[in-house]
């Protein structure tokens, strides 16, 4: 008996140990990955070859596929050709692991879908509709994430920023109303995910209560809306009503 409990405590401590360092070695590949899309969104010179020199030294092919996607909205930013950087996205070595979607994946990884929209919305501005399409495309091979509700958003604003179908314009309205009930999310964001719905809707012209009307100027004083809210081409309409210096939502997921 006390040789079973002594196995199972060292067993204890070796998984202890073993998340430990998953864990810090997570950090670690974060830390850098975060100063470059705050650089980014303080528009720093220097950004774009920073998160170059991230992806380049990254060997976790999930953190070079994070890079990408900062580093395509940085390229569109840029007026670069950066049809080549949408192809070489690989969604699926963010958010599957051994070919299926990872709910623990998803919840350390589902602030990508956030840099996705500004994406998307980057390259609808530019009538990049190469990348647009492409990085669609790469959502799409999602498919597992089909109950979630990042994944249904940025179907979404995709369709509505091509006013491919009214299916897209639905799902943001619904999501106002509090439509995304029966689907997965991560709690912390979805004040965030239906910032984004409200500012693709207004982008639409679709109606909304006023109540969400005024909440784009709050949006718009963040860095992230403020991003957002220029790419969709009405920043100028919901223009902050009052200075703010919080962060942003995202700086929350740090330790993940």
């Amino acid at each position: 008996m006390e040789l079973l409990f002594f196995v199972a405590m060292f067993c204890l401590l070796a998984y202890v140990m073993y998340r430990n360092i998953v864990l810090i070695g997570r950090y670690r590949h974060n830390k850098e990955y975060i100063d470059c899309y705050k650089e980014m969104l303080a528009g720093n010179e220097g950004a774009y070859d920073r998160t170059c020199r991230y992806i380049e030294n990254e060997k976790s092919a999930e953190y070079k596929n994070k890079g990408l996607v900062l580093k395509l909205y940085q390229q569109l930013d840029r007026q670069e050709d950066a049809v080549a950087t949408a192809q070489a996205i690989d969604l699926k070595e963010i958010f599957y692991r051994k070919g299926n979607y990872s709910k623990q994946q998803m919840a350390m990884n589902n602030d990508i879908f956030i840099w996705l929209y500004m994406d998307l919305a980057k390259a609808r501005k530019l009538s990049k509709f190469d990348v647009l399409n492409t990085l669609y495309e790469k959502v799409l091979e999602l498919d597992q994430l089909e109950n979630r509700v990042e994944y249904r958003l940025a179907k979404a604003i995709y369709n509505a920023l091509c006013e491919k179908e009214d299916a897209g314009v639905q799902f943001l309205s619904s999501m106002l109303d509090g439509g995304y009930a029966g689907l997965e999310y991560e709690k912390n964001l979805i004040g965030l995910y239906k910032r984004f719905a409200s500012s693709t809707l207004a982008y639409s012209g679709e109606p909304m209560e006023d109540y969400y009307k005024e909440d784009l100027h709050s949006f718009a004083a963040t860095a992230i809306g403020r991003s957002y809210l220029n790419d969709l081409e009405i920043y100028e309409k919901y223009l902050p009503k009052t200075a703010r210096t919080d962060e942003d939502p995202l700086t929350e997921n740090e330790g993940k």
